[in-house]
C-alpha cells in the first residue's frame, strides 16, 4: 500500500477509486460534504478507518519517505488549505455532532505523523478559532479527541 500512498500524496498515483491529488482538491464542497472516501488517501494514518474498508494503512518506512518528499509535503499543505476553505465556507460542522469532526480528528493525527507537531497544532488552533464561543456546542468527545491528537 505504501507505494500508492506515497504516489497519491507526490501527485503521480491515484487513490482507490482512481482520483488524483489534483482531482480530490479540485472537487467542490458539495462533493467533499457528501463523499466520504477520499479523506482517508488525504491524511492517511497508522491505524484502520472504520469506515472506508480500502483505506491506506501507514507503516513507519511509509512515514518516514513521506515525510522525506518535498513533493508529498507541498500536497498536504494543499490539501490542509482546501479542507480549510470547504470548513470556512460550511456551518453545519460547527455543532453538535457532524462528521467532519471525526475528518478534523483524522487530520491533526495525520499532520503529526506526517509533516510535524506545529503544523498539526497550527491546524487544530485554526479549528478552535473558528468555532471561537461555538466550541462549546461540538460534542464533548470530539473536542477531547481534538485536544488529545
Amino acid at each position: 500500500m505504501m507505494a500508492d500512498v506515497k504516489r497519491f500524496l507526490a501527485g503521480t498515483g491515484t487513490d482507490g477509486v482512481g482520483r488524483s491529488i489534483n482531482q480530490i482538491l479540485d472537487l467542490d464542497d458539495a462533493h467533499w460534504e457528501r463523499t466520504h472516501d477520499f479523506i482517508q488517501w488525504l491524511f492517511p494514518l497508522t491505524e484502520a478507518s472504520r469506515s472506508v474498508r480500502n483505506a491506506p494503512v501507514l507503516t513507519h518506512d511509509e512515514i518516514k519517505q513521506i515525510r522525506e518528499s518535498e513533493t508529498a509535503q507541498a500536497n498536504l499543505q494543499q490539501s490542509v488549505l482546501r479542507y480549510k476553505e470547504f470548513l470556512a465556507g460550511t456551518t453545519k460542522w460547527r455543532s453538535g455532532y457532524d462528521h467532519n469532526h471525526l475528518r478534523i480528528s483524522r487530520v491533526i493525527k495525520s499532520l503529526r505523523l506526517l509533516v510535524s507537531d506545529e503544523a498539526a497544532n497550527g491546524f487544530k488552533y485554526w479549528v478552535a478559532g473558528q468555532l471561537g464561543d461555538q466550541i462549546d456546542s461540538i460534542h464533548a468527545e470530539s473536542r477531547r479527541h481534538w485536544r488529545l491528537s
